[in-house]
């Protein structure tokens, strides 16, 4: 397979009503939980949670703190809503068994760097949406794919959200290996390249291309980012130097990490196959 950074290799169009239907089994997640202060700013995570739902079919859980003086849950549409009090990470990492997403907000380093320790124990991928970020299906989900340990649950899981969004995947290989001759540029290019593929047969119905920056993976994804309605990326953890951290210090728009722990439930052919 030739691959340039700019060339895309399609795997087929997007079926009508594929948004509705994640590769779901009896046993798949059921809920989407939202993690939420007493603060309105916090309105842009709890309305990207609203709309994921509904496309997933979902109901929406609200988590938070015991202490919270008002609602801001209540802007919400109505619908199948839970409200659990006490949204600390213990809660949010029980819920996460159950859920399809975690979605948090970014709107400080705190609720950042409580993201990212939730991401390393959840049981699925946890959202991050920071301030004037909506939910958006006009735009691919943008995938790091860079080879690690984590690259095939990142990957799945890119293609299970873009298929609820009802668009497509666009998974980015940074590297600053030596060009090679030939039509993949470096090995680690070619390996990704390799798992798109694989992972791209287990959703033959979302599109996707696959692209190589010459960069590090913060410089290059950062980027792409910005014609993305999502990014994904594998989350293990972390430390204030981590590439999880300092792409959600920098995207303006969503970020949904995968851990280890979402990366065993994503991979595992119960829930990913249909």
């Amino acid at each position: 397979m030739s691959l340039t950074s700019d060339e895309r290799t399609p795997h087929g169009p997007v079926l009508p009503g594929a948004g509705d239907h994640l590769a779901a089994t009896a046993t798949a997640p059921a809920r989407v939980v939202l993690g939420m202060s007493c603060e309105l700013d916090d309105l842009d995570a709890a309305l990207w949670a609203s709309a994921y739902a509904k496309r997933r079919g979902h109901g929406l859980a609200v988590l938070r703190p015991d202490d919270a003086a008002h609602e801001p849950a209540d802007l919400l549409p109505t619908g199948s809503r839970e409200h659990v009090r006490a949204s600390t990470t213990r809660a949010l990492v029980a819920e996460s068994r159950t859920a399809d997403v975690v979605v948090v907000n970014s709107r400080t380093a705190a609720d950042r760097a409580l993201a990212l320790v939730v991401a390393a124990s959840a049981w699925c991928p946890v959202v991050v949406v920071p301030p004037g970020a909506g939910l958006r299906d006009d735009l691919p989900v943008l995938v790091g794919a860079n080879g690690d340990g984590l690259s095939e649950a990142t990957l799945l899981a890119g293609f299970a959200l873009a298929r609820v969004l009802n668009t497509g995947v666009r998974a980015v290989c940074c590297t600053r290996e030596a060009l090679d001759a030939g039509p993949l540029p470096t090995p680690t290019a070619r390996a990704a390249a390799d798992l798109v593929d694989r992972c791209a047969q287990r959703y033959p119905d979302v599109p996707v291309d696959t692209r190589v920056a010459r960069s590090q993976p913060v410089t290059g994804l950062t980027r792409h980012a910005g014609s993305a309605s999502l990014l994904v990326v594998g989350c293990t953890p972390t430390t204030e130097a981590s590439t999880s951290r300092r792409l959600l210090d920098r995207c303006a728009g969503p970020v949904a990490l995968v851990g280890p722990r979402a990366a065993v439930r994503a991979t595992t052919p119960a829930e990913v196959g249909r």
